[in-house]
C-alpha cells in the first residue's frame, strides 16, 4: 500500500543501481597488472634471445669469412699472413686467432697439409668463442686441365 506524504508525492521504492562497484574495478585493475607483468617478463626474455641470437649469426659469419680467406690463401703463405685480428660487426667486436701446424707428412716424406686451427671469440659477455679447423693442402702441381 502506498501512502501519500505530506508534500503530495508518491514515495519511490528505492532502486538498485546499475554499474560498477569500487571493489569489482579493483580486481579487473589487479588482473591486468598481473597479467601485463607476465607479458613484460616474457617480452623481456624474448628480446634477450633474439640479441643471443644475432650475436651468435654475427660470429659464425665472421668464422666462416676468415675459413674463406684461409682457403684462398697461397699455401706456402698461411704462416706468414695468418694473424690475430678483428672486425666490427653490429655493435660488436670479433677477434680471431690463427694457429699453424706444422706440414703433416706422409710416409714418402713429402708434406700433405696443414692443419689451421682458426678461432672467433667475441668480446661479449655471455657469448663463447668459435672453433674450426681448416685442412689446406698443396695444390697439385699437375693438372690434367692446364697441361701444357
Amino acid at each position: 500500500m502506498i501512502t501519500a506524504h505530506s508534500n503530495g508525492d508518491i514515495p519511490r521504492t528505492p532502486r538498485r543501481r546499475s554499474g560498477v562497484s569500487l571493489i569489482e574495478v579493483v580486481v579487473a585493475c589487479t588482473l591486468l597488472a598481473m597479467t601485463l607483468t607476465a607479458l613484460t617478463g616474457l617480452a623481456q626474455k624474448a628480446a634477450a634471445r633474439s640479441r643471443n641470437v644475432a650475436y651468435t649469426e654475427q660470429r659464425v659469419a665472421t668464422l666462416y669469412a676468415e675459413v674463406n680467406r684461409v682457403q684462398s690463401m697461397p699455401y706456402d703463405s698461411l704462416t706468414k699472413y695468418l694473424v690475430t685480428d678483428s672486425v666490427k660487426s653490429g655493435n660488436n667486436y670479433y677477434v680471431w686467432s690463427y694457429v699453424v701446424d706444422p706440414d703433416s707428412t706422409s710416409a714418402t716424406g713429402v708434406s700433405t697439409y696443414k692443419k689451421i686451427k682458426l678461432t672467433v671469440t667475441p668480446r661479449i659477455t655471455g657469448v663463447s668463442a668459435q672453433t674450426a679447423v681448416v685442412r689446406r693442402s698443396r695444390p697439385p702441381t699437375y693438372n690434367p686441365l692446364n697441361y701444357p
